[in-house]
């Protein structure tokens, strides 16, 4: 029996490997990483940041995560408790996690951090502590590629001695031309600023302090409204194949761009899909093409499991796997939860221009947040509008045809020739009631 070679070249599998993954989103992996680490040292559940309690909790100092964005480099350093030399002697740095890893929530397949490395520059230095135990990595990536063999040269250094200082840091350095180029048009830092505010909501603030170029990253929430007695969320939840999942829908509060407007997709927390209006979750298939009048639509489908491979997304983390057998599920729930509040937001511009809409405009209106953990303590329903009780009319309207030739007679008699259609017939009637209807 004879073999034909079926080898990896290193070359290759670098320059395939980091194709398909922006330079924000590496950035974005990094950080991740911080996060996990700073997850699995405190033993803290995605379900408790994101339906536990606003307040983090004070017996936990939050991590800190710097990130520094330059032509020169791109360092990312932490305090979130650093990587043991077990781990990075058996995992971290291969590509794929070992079954006995102790995999964290966001890093699901085992690739995020080479690829960032490897996509950014040719140059990189990590050195990681742990409050007993360290180690420095640096590689020059173009030379590591020639070389046959897959390992990389670790060094063992001392601890950081306290577990407030432990943590890692990344450098990487010699960036590749396209990646300096991006940095020095401008606009990077503040992407990556934007992107982590809107990917990581649930963990900024709550158990890390991000900053991205000296500048603080605060989280930008996923807003919910209700409006009390009015106006209520639709909610649904299930579990499938180890997954939990947990779907909201509703109208947000305060004036919405269009662009705000959509599904938000959640894997253990991070938002992979934002404010999406296509095919994905329903759009222009399932639901009506979305338009501007939708723009007060807002949902959140949530997918939480402690084996992240389960989860629906992919390995970049921005899009979905539409094969998953539980997003599948999830999608038809979505479109399901979300035709009512179409109807409802359809209602205020009726076919008929006369139609009442003050009290489903006023209830847009008044709708207030409402967070997404308080929708989901509840039990399953659907969306809910109750309209208010309506007042008793006092007006309505009086419309009928007169001839022209009648018209003008009333026009002439009053020698007032300008009358329009509508005040003759008002003159007619008030005079009717004045004259005839006055003993009643």
């Amino acid at each position: 029996m004879r073999y034909a070679s079926a080898e990896v070249r290193k070359q290759f599998f670098i320059d395939m490997f980091t194709r398909d993954i922006s330079l924000e989103d590496c950035v974005l992996d990094l950080i991740g990483n911080s996060l996990d680490s700073y997850l699995l040292k405190h033993a803290i559940s995605v379900s408790e940041l994101i339906f536990g309690p606003d307040a983090t909790n004070g017996a936990r100092k939050p991590g800190r995560i710097d990130v520094t964005c330059t032509e020169n480099q791109i360092k990312v350093v932490d305090t979130c408790g650093g990587i043991s030399r077990e781990r990075a002697m058996k995992d971290v740095f291969c590509f794929g996690h070992d079954e006995d890893d102790p995999v964290g929530k966001l890093g699901a397949y085992g690739v995020g951090m080479k690829r960032a490395l490897f996509k950014i520059g040719n140059k990189f230095d990590i050195v990681s502590r742990t409050a007993t135990e360290g180690f420095e990595v640096s590689l020059n990536l173009q030379e590591w590629a020639e070389k046959k063999e897959w390992k990389i040269p670790i060094t063992f250094v001392e601890g950081a001695d306290s577990e407030a200082k432990a943590g890692t840091s990344i450098t990487i350095t010699e960036l590749h031309e396209e990646v300096a180029l991006r940095i020095r048009e401008g606009g990077v830092p503040r992407n990556i600023l934007n992107d982590a505010a809107t990917t990581y909501p649930y963990f900024l603030d709550r158990c890390v302090k991000l900053r991205i170029d000296g500048n603080d990253v605060p989280p930008r929430p996923i807003p919910f409204g209700e409006s009390d007695g009015v106006i209520r969320a639709a909610r649904e939840k299930f579990e499938q194949s180890n997954v939990k999942v947990t779907l909201a829908a509703s109208v947000a509060p305060g004036q919405r761009m269009a662009e705000q407007a959509g599904w938000y997709i959640l894997c253990n927390g991070r938002v992979v899909v934002d404010a999406n209006k296509d095919d994905l979750t329903g759009w222009a298939s399932d639901l009506a093409s979305f338009q501007p009048k939708y723009r007060s639509f807002v949902g959140l489908a949530s997918f939480e499991s402690d084996d992240p491979l389960r989860l629906p997304w992919t390995t970049t983390k921005r899009d979905i796997n539409r094969e998953s057998g539980v997003f599948i599920r999830a999608r038809s729930l979505m479109a399901t939860m979300s035709k009512p509040i179409l109807t409802f937001l359809n209602s205020q511009y009726p076919s008929d221009p006369n139609a009442e809409v003050g009290d489903i405009r006023d209830a847009v209106e008044g709708v207030q947040p409402v967070s997404f953990r308080d929708i989901a303590s509840r039990s399953p329903s659907g969306f809910l509008y109750t309209p208010p009780k309506k007042k008793a009319k006092t007006n309505d309207w009086v419309r009928f045809q007169a001839s022209i030739t009648s018209l003008d007679k009333v026009r002439h008699h009053v020698r007032r020739p300008s009358l329009s259609a509508s005040d003759v017939g008002k003159l007619a009637f008030d005079h009717y009631v004045k004259t005839e209807c006055a003993d009643d």
